[in-house]
Parts: structure tokens; sequence; C-alpha cells
């Protein structure tokens, strides 16, 4: 595939790394109101920190990465990026699974600091914070495996990918 083509496809990696980068920036100006730092303080409002680095490092780092690395592959080793359809799919599910793994731990991290404050714990406090825990986790599983699928395209690119075309 052209190397303009992928280029293009790289537009939306920018946008969203934009994206999560001022939610993380926000997020973090947030967390340092007084009131709010106090709350993340106490037992699960600590959540809405692991958000904060998740959306930072997940959303902005990588997917601003990604499209560095998607851009300079063919550049730098003359090689084409093979499996090109792939970045379709690791762009969407990285990104969705990005926002809404972020999306519940601020809201288990509210609802959990909520209850805690309320004087809950132990397995009550668990079962409150587990509708929103599991499923962040298991979107943090798939972002994983989505990332090597990434690392894989890209050191396959690297040994044998085709010459690249402009």
């Amino acid at each position: 595939m052209k190397a303009e083509v992928i280029n293009q496809r790289l537009v939306k990696f920018i946008w969203a790394a934009a994206i999560f980068f001022a939610w993380s920036l926000i997020q973090g100006a947030i967390q340092t109101q007084e009131p709010v730092r106090l709350f993340m303080e106490q037992g699960p409002g600590a959540m809405i920190g692991g958000a904060h680095v998740h959306i930072g490092l997940m959303g902005w780092m990588s997917l601003a990465l990604m499209a560095g690395i998607y851009y300079l592959v063919p550049i730098l080793s003359g090689k084409s990026i093979v499996w090109s359809k792939l970045i379709e799919w690791i762009f969407w599910i990285f990104v969705v699974c990005v926002a809404i793994g972020g999306a519940l731990k601020i809201i288990g991290g509210v609802v959990g600091g909520n209850a805690f404050a309320a004087g809950m714990k132990g397995a009550e406090l668990t079962s409150i914070i587990l509708p929103y825990a599991m499923p962040a986790r298991m979107l943090c599983t798939i972002s994983a495996i989505v990332g090597v699928m990434f690392v894989v395209q890209i050191l396959v690119s690297l040994t044998r990918g085709p010459k690249a075309t402009s």
C-alpha cells in the first residue's frame, strides 16, 4: 500500500491523541484541587488517579507514538507496513478500550470513594466497585493485546516487509 494512504490513516491517531491529552490535562488539573485530592487519598477514590495515568499514557502517549512509528518505519527502513488494514483495527479497538476503561475507572473511583467515605468496607465495598473495575480490567487487557499486535506488525514490517512505495 502506498505511503500516502497509510499517512492519511494516521491523522485520526493524532486527533485521538490530542483529545486524550486534553482529557488528561483537565483531569490532572481537577485532581490538584484540595477536596478532590483528599477524596482520592481515601480508599477506592484512588481509582480516579489510575484513570488519569491510563488516559495519559495509553491514550495520549501510546497513540502519538504509534502514529510516529507508523509514519517513520517506511521512511527510515525503506519497507512498507505489512497488513495495512490492521492499522484501522488497532486504532479503533485501542481508542474505544482506553476511553471506556478510563471512564469506568473514574466512575468506579467516585462511587467507591463515596461508599468508603460513608463507612463501607470489605466485601460490601468490593461489590460496589466490581461492576466498574472488572470491565475496566478486561478493556485494559484487550488494549494490551492490541498493543502487542501493533508491536508484531512493526517488527514483521521491519524484518520482511516489502519495499515502501511512494
